[in-house]
């Protein structure tokens, strides 16, 4: 059965963010509480991970479910995907400040 397109995004998702961190299968396993074998197994498309690990992976790796699973295709900002989730916060939070300043103008 060929894999969908979603399937092959979400492959090269996990691999991409993985790889950016400069973590191997296992100690990215080691960080979503999973056993290095499954995060193989997802990268080469053989197994399809459930909802609970999509959001394992996602918070080991500071990404949203939607960025991992093809739902979240463009990057706000250049390297936004290398930020921690507090920095993510941080400017979130400096966005709303500035959108809340141009409402009152």
């Amino acid at each position: 059965m060929p894999e969908s397109s979603s399937e092959t995004l979400f492959t090269a998702r996990l691999r991409e963010a993985r790889d950016t961190r400069g973590w191997s299968q296992a100690e990215l396993a080691q960080r979503a509480d999973m056993q290095p074998s499954a995060i193989a197994h997802f990268e080469a498309a053989r197994r399809k991970p459930s909802f609970d690990n999509v959001r394992r992976l996602a918070k080991a790796l500071g990404v949203s479910t939607d960025y991992l699973m093809g739902l979240e295709t463009a990057v706000a900002f250049r390297n936004e995907d290398l930020l921690s989730e507090a920095d993510r916060a941080h400017v979130q939070s400096l966005i709303d400040r500035l959108a809340g300043q141009a409402k009152k103008t």
